[in-house]
């Protein structure tokens, strides 16, 4: 994002962990980009004046909050008019899928969504998310997927991802290290790959990019001035 405002702009990034910003911090930044200006922020609650805005973005945000059609009309109030504000958010369908059976796939598959939402998360968010922009006088511009793919004959990025999951899914009770077995995982799912063959679909991403014609401000005044 940096780099695509330039270096005559600025970028706040925020998010609810320190730990998460300090990370961020720590990456040397290329020269000819915005600055950046890290703040510590969650939008589960009120949200502080950041200031307005050409374009708010994010990424699997929405989902974990409690109230996402209230933290989403919290920031649009900071977009100036003629503003972006596009969103990139997960849901759970009917994946994954592919030309054979994939028991171990789904198994996995199963399992992290059922943390998420034994962790409050919004499994049905990401395929809300026009009708919210749009109930928030948004215009929406464009709302496409996007297949996450695992390809034969490449290394699956399924075991990294369960080792990350690990500690949430035994703390929620989903699962118990027994039965994920992460030794024997990479194996397991490459020869259950194998034996279906071709490319499995292993979830989707949803995008939904909308643009404020004006501020909510505005758009309060014209109501009222309907009303009256």
């Amino acid at each position: 994002m940096a780099g695509l405002v330039g270096p005559d702009g600025e970028v706040v990034a925020i998010d609810r962990s320190e730990q998460a910003l300090a990370v961020a911090q720590a990456t040397d930044a290329d020269l000819g980009v915005a600055h950046i200006q890290y703040r510590a922020v969650d939008l589960s609650g009120d949200v502080p004046d950041l200031g307005r805005f050409d374009a708010i973005v994010g990424r699997r945000v929405l989902m974990y909050l409690p109230d996402a059609a209230t933290a989403l009309e919290r920031l649009a109030t900071m977009a100036n008019p003629n503003a972006v504000l596009a969103f990139q958010e997960h849901a759970r369908t009917t994946l994954p899928a592919g030309l054979g059976y994939l028991a171990l796939h789904r198994q996995l598959y199963d399992w992290n969504w059922s943390t998420v939402k034994a962790e409050g998360g919004d499994l049905g968010l990401a395929l809300r998310l026009a009708e919210l922009m749009q109930q928030l006088g948004l215009s929406v511009e464009e709302a496409r997927g996007e297949a996450i793919l695992l390809n034969p004959n490449q290394p699956s990025f399924l075991p990294t991802l369960m080792r990350a999951m690990l500690p949430r899914i035994v703390e929620r009770g989903i699962a118990t290290v027994d039965q994920i077995d992460p030794d024997t995982l990479a194996e397991r799912l490459k020869e259950e790959h194998r034996a279906a063959g071709g490319v499995i679909v292993w979830d989707l991403a949803f995008l939904v990019a909308a643009r404020a014609q004006r501020s909510l401000a505005e758009q309060s005044a014209l109501r009222r001035l309907g009303a009256s």
